[in-house]
């Protein structure tokens, strides 16, 4: 998906409806620009840019008095909520 937009003043952009949409994103809500190898990425906050990334080495030091499962998915929420907390 892809869209072509003109720079207004102040290097305002507007974001096409249809992309907003696929993002989540809302009036308000904040985006976080990367410059990577000449091209401008643009990600929304709730966004995850590297998902396997994220989840490594979740299940290093769990010890398994639940079963797995949940002590994954406990670590898991815990690992994601501190990475999403750190772009606010």
């Amino acid at each position: 998906m892809g869209a072509r937009v003109k720079v207004l003043q102040k290097g305002k952009v507007t974001i096409p409806a249809e992309i907003r949409e696929a993002l989540g994103v809302e009036e308000g809500d904040y985006l976080t620009l990367e410059l990577r190898g000449g091209q401008v990425v643009i990600s929304a906050s709730g966004t995850i840019a590297n998902p396997t990334e994220a989840i490594s080495g979740l299940v290093s030091g769990v010890s398994s008095t639940e079963p797995i499962d949940e002590e994954i998915a406990k670590a898991g929420a815990a690992r994601i909520e501190r990475k999403l907390g750190r772009g606010k």
